[in-house]
């Protein structure tokens, strides 16, 4: 299977000799243009066939308006430490070096008044590849047309916005205050930590992948494809999907979850949750209880819980089990025309803020004891 975005791994070729440098449009700015000859390229035909090396200012923006893949990277701060160099390097994906003309049309700038870095191109073969190496605090502005991929490591700025159509995005350990990414059906993978207030929307059948997602407030929305999150440490999230499903490990704070025709599965909530669906099931652990409020039209509700659990509950469904390991005290039972209510409270309990409620239309509801060991696993991988 072809890879989604060839050649990231080829990206750190040499180049051969120097060419002239330029004047930018805004302020001014010093390029240094490289070309390769035709026997200087990397490992599996993938070959730098032009490189700029500019002088720029601390704490400013790269903008990126590409129809290929483009990646970005910090500079070395023991070889640079001024923070005063942006790299930008191309080089031809797997079917060979683009068009002369493509590269004419590259436009690589940088606006010394703005503190922006602009790079630019209406027309470039699809399977090129643009690598940028900027100060490592850098705001992002990045985006790809067509399959254009898109690919960050350990960045830290203010700002962070990401946009492709059917591209893949991989984030890794990146560090914003906000953090914007659109997709229009294509994946989006963030390894180790994204940090910051995060707003991704994902279009048709995008799937989500985050190993660990940190802020204070989260909004992720997809349509039809995978949203899943390992570890989501947040004070506010609302996760949402149409028909895809919402897979998720081990997740701290106020959480919302709504899906229409999707899954909702959770290995770990601590904190207060309130997940529905329409003709989805809803499978969650609580771990620590606040206010937990689950709902279903038409499908089944369960709930694991440890039995050392402090809560109350009121259960709601065509069919409520219990399971025998668990003792429910003042329990009541209220069965109404193929509906079944009960209520009750595992152990003493005097704070009224700690519960939990689920409630389904069509579907029963399963509440099963959860033993310490068993609790202690690993999230969703």
């Amino acid at each position: 299977m072809r890879a989604p975005c060839p050649g990231w791994w080829q990206l750190g070729a040499r180049a051969g000799s120097w060419g002239r440098g330029r004047l930018s449009g805004g302020g001014w700015s010093r390029l240094a243009p490289l070309l390769t000859g035709p026997g200087e390229g990397g490992k599996g035909g993938a070959r730098p066939l032009k490189e700029w090396t500019l002088i720029v200012r601390p704490f400013g923006q790269l903008k990126v308006r590409l129809p290929c893949n483009v990646t970005v990277r910090p500079l070395d701060p023991l070889r640079y430490p001024a923070s005063d160099r942006a790299l930008v390097t191309v080089s031809g994906g797997e079917g060979g070096p683009p068009p002369h003309g493509d590269l004419d049309r590259l436009q690589v700038r940088y606006d010394e008044e703005l503190r922006r870095m602009t790079i630019v191109s209406d027309h470039m073969d699809s399977g090129a590849a643009v690598v940028v190496k900027t100060p490592v605090k850098f705001d992002l502005d990045i985006k790809t047309s067509g399959t254009g991929c898109v690919k960050i490591q350990k960045i830290e700025c203010d700002n962070c916005r990401i946009e492709t159509e059917k591209g893949t995005s991989i984030l890794q350990s990146i560090k914003s205050h906000k953090i914007h990414v659109r997709t229009k059906g294509g994946k989006l993978i963030c390894l180790g930590t994204l940090h910051g207030n995060a707003d991704i929307h994902a279009t048709e059948k995008s799937s989500v992948n985050i190993e660990k997602l940190q802020g204070t407030s989260i909004k992720i929305s997809i349509e039809d494809g995978l949203l899943k999150t390992k570890y989501l440490y947040a004070e506010s999230s609302f996760l949402s999907s149409t028909a895809g499903d919402i897979l998720l490990g081990s997740i701290h704070g106020d959480t919302t979850l709504q899906t229409k025709t999707g899954n909702i599965t959770i290995d770990s909530s601590d904190g207060c949750l309130k997940a529905s669906t329409l003709q989805g099931a809803i499978d969650v652990y609580v771990s620590q209880a606040r206010k937990v409020d689950l709902k279903s039209q038409k499908g089944s509700i369960t709930v694991k819980v440890p039995t050392s659990l402090k809560a109350y509950l009121q259960l709601s469904g065509s069919k409520v089990d219990v399971s025998s390991e668990i003792q429910l005290q003042e329990t009541q039972c209220a069965p109404k025309e193929g509906h079944v209510t009960i209520t009750g409270h595992m152990n003493e309990i005097n704070e009224r803020d700690k519960w939990i409620k689920a409630d389904t239309q069509e579907g029963a509801v399963h509440l099963k004891s959860q033993s310490w060991f068993d609790s202690i696993k690993q999230p969703v991988s």
